[in-house]
């Protein structure tokens, strides 16, 4: 059924907005939300506030909200983009004209996750959501000798927000700075967007996936921490549930390469983050 400003994702109803802007918490609050998203079994609902608030706490997105200039960069950061463009060349491309290579693309990344949060999705699903990719922008990074599609950066454009929503490249070529190609061309392109108080956005602090690509993004290109509060309201039942096995967190911690251990273990750092934000 679902809930306009509300969606479901990854076992939770999230804000169905860009993280500055403040859904409607009426269902939150009144507990209609979990009959609005009955039939895909929600554990929790998650929300913030107090978006960029100056000062650090424990939960923040990562954004870009000024241009992008390489020449405030050190000269070994400079020389990884420089790389990265010799020898890959970057454009927007149709992601319907290249399916079996994004495919082929995710699929290859996907296989370096860790076993605990390795996606498995089927070939034939994959393909059917590439369908969709009509409503963003997705740029290609094709190896200036062959001429091939080698990895692809996916965005989403809001009024003054774009959803940085995924990068995915062939493993084998990120020593060839296919990485930072990507990343350089979609800030180039949105150079505009950027000087006009847009922002690109790429997620909130990560605690399922065990990943520095955010802290690379900081690194070279510029990218900043939004702090503000997290808020975590769940179902009646998961709720005790969560009050029984937050005292065993640490437990769950040095289980945490096993899948289901995995995502307990971040359910419950999540809820100490939150606690820690309401503090």
């Amino acid at each position: 059924m679902g809930l306009e400003g509300w969606q479901y994702y990854n076992h939770a109803v999230v804000p169905d907005c860009p993280p500055h802007e403040t859904p409607d918490l009426a269902p939150v609050y009144n507990d209609t939300i979990w009959t609005n998203f009955k039939a895909e079994f929600p554990l929790l609902t998650r929300w913030t506030t107090d978006w960029d608030c100056g000062y650090e706490t424990e939960w923040w997105y990562v954004i870009k909200d000024t241009p992008f200039d390489i020449s405030t960069l050190k000269s070994k950061r400079r020389y990884e983009i420089n790389k990265g463009k010799k020898n890959f060349n970057i454009r927007e491309i149709i992601p319907s004209e290249y399916y079996e290579d994004i495919y082929r693309i995710s699929a290859s990344a996907w296989d370096t996750y860790p076993e605990s949060y390795r996606p498995q999705i089927t070939r034939n699903s994959f393909i059917n959501e590439i369908k969709e990719w009509k409503y963003y922008k997705v740029y290609g990074a094709f190896d200036n000798k062959e001429n091939k599609l080698c990895g692809f950066t996916r965005i989403n454009r809001e009024g003054n927000y774009i959803d940085f929503v995924a990068l995915k490249v062939m493993p084998e070529k990120e020593k060839y700075g296919i990485n930072a190609a990507l990343v350089n061309y979609m800030l180039e392109d949105n150079s505009n967007f950027l000087s006009c108080s847009g922002y690109i956005c790429d997620g909130c602090r990560s605690i399922h996936h065990e990943t520095n690509f955010q802290d690379y993004l900081e690194k070279y290109f510029g990218f900043r921490k939004a702090y503000c509060t997290l808020h975590i309201r769940y179902k009646r039942g998961m709720r005790i549930l969560i009050k029984i096995l937050y005292p065993f967190r640490y437990v769950f911690a040095q289980l945490n390469s096993y899948k289901i251990f995995h995502k307990i273990y971040a359910l419950l750092k999540m809820e100490e983050i939150a606690r820690k934000c309401n503090e």
